[in-house]
């Protein structure tokens, strides 16, 4: 959290859901961040922090440098990642009841793999910088031919909607990743 600190972050689960958080019913789609499943057990969102929203306010707080690239294209992540001191690639996996089919996954997920060409976003960025943190919103396990690649991995599962006010405070060290009171 030291002031000057170039920070990148990358892909499209960082980024704000277009048209608004419950725009899909039942949250049947994945755009934006990843904050629940999909299916008859959803409700709507009265509100739903995007991690992009949470990062730019604490960077501002701590006169830090904030780059972006709010979209999974390989070529504009590299860019916003070249520079930076440190870089978080955002990716998810997503799944919910069979009565909808969302990205071709009807029902459960169709394999292990990340959503948006997310194993090759790491890679590509993994290849510029050596300071890669991966944030994973996802519904279960995932494979990570790219771990060995990166600096670490935060596994924020499906955080709700302080989605971004939660991983932020993990990132700069305010909260406990553990979920455990610590004294």
């Amino acid at each position: 959290s030291r002031p000057g600190l170039r920070v990148a972050v990358i892909g499209s689960d960082a980024a704000p859901t277009p048209g608004g958080p419950n725009v899909c019913e039942d949250r049947g789609c994945n755009r934006g961040t990843l904050a629940v499943g999909w299916g008859s057990g959803t409700a709507n969102f009265p509100y739903l922090k995007a991690p992009i929203e949470d990062l730019n306010s604490r960077a501002r707080f701590l006169n830090q440098t904030i780059s972006s690239s709010l979209s999974d294209d390989v070529i504009s992540a590299t860019r916003a990642a070249l520079d930076a001191d440190v870089v978080l690639v955002f990716v998810n996996a997503n799944s919910g009841e069979v009565y909808l089919t969302v990205e071709g996954n009807m029902g459960d997920r169709n394999d292990l793999n990340l959503w948006h060409n997310g194993n090759a976003l790491i890679d590509a960025v993994a290849n510029v910088n050596p300071n890669v943190v991966v944030v994973i919103h996802t519904v279960g396990p995932v494979l990570m031919p790219w771990l060995n690649s990166v600096r670490g991995v935060v596994y924020a599962g499906l955080p709700g909607q302080e989605s971004g006010n939660s991983l932020v405070d993990v990132l700069y060290g305010q909260g406990n990743p553990g979920g455990k009171a610590v004294p």
